[in-house]
């Protein structure tokens, strides 16, 4: 019974909330007193705005390949320096993160 009340009152609290619509990022009744040169320049910003975010997408992806290889590049090091039998595990460790300290 807490249940079935706990999800009604969540309901209720999300229709109160109003999901509103909105164009271009406007909520939908501001839109509406919107002149057409105002909607144009409202569009203009939006494009530009999406554009930037999608190259930062692109960017951040590249970023993350780059960090996951780089990782992968210091744990084969490290592994390659432990099995040497040269150094112990823990001079292993240190000699990876000092040269691959960037990622860590």
């Amino acid at each position: 019974m807490f249940k079935f009340i706990s999800i009604v009152f969540l309901l209720y609290c999300l229709s109160a909330c109003g999901i509103s619509q909105a164009v271009y990022g406007v909520p939908e009744k501001q839109w509406e007193t919107m002149s057409e040169t105002e909607r144009q320049i409202t569009i203009e910003r939006f494009n530009r705005q999406e554009a930037i975010n999608a190259e930062t997408r692109v960017q951040a992806e590249a970023t993350r390949k780059a960090v996951e290889k780089a990782r992968a590049d210091a744990q084969a090091f490290e592994q390659q320096c432990l099995e040497t039998h040269e150094k112990t595990a823990e001079e292993c460790h240190v000699i990876t993160r000092t040269r691959f300290e960037r990622i860590f």
